[in-house]
Order: C-alpha cells, then structure tokens, then sequence
C-alpha cells in the first residue's frame, strides 16, 4: 500500500511539472502571454497602406484648426472617417505595399503613355524629272501638300495611375517603423499643340501630352498601426487645373506583420 501511494504521488508531481513547464514555455512563446513580442524571434514584414481623402478647403481648415481639432492623428482619421460615412468626404484611392525592414517594395497600377518628344523637321521631295530626252529637261513644278511632315525620331514613356514605393526600416524594439516612401497619381490632362501641319492627309499638329501630378516623397517615423497624416495636396478639376477649394488628405499606416502568426 505504502509503494503504491508513492508510485501515484510520483506520477502526480512528474505531470505537474510537465504542465508547469508547458505553460511557462506557453507565456514565452505565445502572443497571449507575451503581447509586446520580448522573446519572439519570427520574422517581421511591414504593410504599409497610403489613403487619399478628398475633402473640402472649409473641412480641412476645421480639422485642423477648429475649436476642436484632433489630439493626435488616430482621433484625426477617426473624424475624417465620419465624414466619409456622412457622404462629406470621399476616399479616392487606397494604396497598399508590404517589404521586409531594409528593402525596398513598390506597387502600381499604371497606363504607358508613349509620346515622342524629338522630331526631324519638315521636307520637301525630290520633284526633278527627266523626260528621257538628251536636249530636254523638264523640271515639274512643286506642292504644297506633298511635302514631308515632321517625322518622330525619340519617344518618351510616362505612367499614369497610381505608384506607390516604400522602404520601411522596423526599430529595435519593434514598436516604430522609419519609413521613406514616394505616392504619387498622375493622370494625362490633355495635350498642348506646339506646331501646326497640314499635309495631303490632312492635319497632322505637333503635339504634347500634359500631365497633373499628385505626389508625395518624405521619410517619417510611425508608431505600429497608427495612422499619419502625411500631407494635403490640391486636386485637380475637370479640365485639368488645380482645384483649391478642395484638398486631399494623405493618410499613412504601416502594420508590423509576424511571419507564422
């Protein structure tokens, strides 16, 4: 009887310990018992998502400036965010990049615009002929419309849409993120005429594409999933001009990712 309750009371404290051990390994190794990451090895990657909020010049000046303008730039997208719920505002393009810390990633959704920016200049053809008669050379008179017009010799590409490059770089501690980033909307706004032609197949203008650039390129530091607010630019109206009775807010986030997690 005696070795049977020490053989049982072995076997007890062998499984405690186990259970003991499996928790104090659990608490090190599991977000729940180690929520700031102290002893996680696994490799990180940031996603970084950039917002362009359209709101009005009189919104923007109240945002920041009113008789109650946001503490921080959390509670500042939290505002905007009611305006866009309120149909006040409009999100007009989210962007979205992950990397590593240290490397460099971009994302784009783009058009190839390709126009030439060199030509040769205009010419007139050979229009001398022989009637095949030693004592006669008739020299035929020249047109005006069968002249050569300028011809493209060197092209150009420009993309337009959407661009967005980052280079994130995670902190010691794990908690901020040093972020260098450029995002940029380009959109094609029409073309500038810069010579007139008219040939025999009709008119054939020297033209130049024109473009209007929203663009951004800063380096910041971020606390992990905390938006920034990088900046306000003027978008564009129909025609193509700067519209300043409207601005964009860009917004920044950049979410350290746990690889296995």
């Amino acid at each position: 009887m005696f070795i049977n309750k020490a053989l049982h009371l072995g076997i007890g404290t062998a499984c405690l310990m186990f259970v003991l051990a499996a928790a104090s390994h659990a608490q090190i190794g599991t977000p729940e018992f180690d929520p700031l990451g102290e002893h996680d090895d696994l490799p990180k990657q940031i996603r970084v998502q950039v917002e362009y909020i359209d709101v009005s010049q009189e919104q923007l000046t109240e945002l920041l400036n009113g008789e109650k303008p946001a503490a921080n730039d959390v509670e500042l997208r939290k505002q905007v965010g009611q305006l866009v719920d309120s149909g006040k505002a409009t999100i007009m393009e989210t962007m979205l990049c992950i990397a590593r810390s240290g490397q460099r990633a971009k994302t784009e959704s783009i058009e190839e615009v390709i126009y030439p920016t060199e030509y040769e200049p205009a010419q007139l053809p050979n229009t001398n002929a022989s009637d095949e008669k030693e004592d006669a050379v008739e020299t035929q008179p020249t047109r005006s419309d069968s002249a050569i017009g300028p011809t493209p010799t060197s092209f150009e590409t420009r993309n337009v849409g959407s661009y967005i490059e980052i280079e994130p770089t995670l902190s010691p501690d794990k908690k901020s993120i040093n972020l260098t980033l450029t995002p940029e909307i380009v959109y094609h706004v029409g073309n500038k005429v810069w010579a007139e032609w008219k040939g025999e197949h009709g008119n054939s203008p020297i033209q130049m594409p024109t473009f209007y650039v929203l663009r951004i390129n800063t380096s910041v530091t971020l606390a992990d999933g905390k938006p920034l607010l990088l900046g306000a630019l003027t978008p564009k109206t129909q025609d193509g001009k700067a519209d300043f009775t409207r601005k964009i807010m860009v917004f920044v986030k950049a979410d350290v990712i746990t690889v296995g997690r």
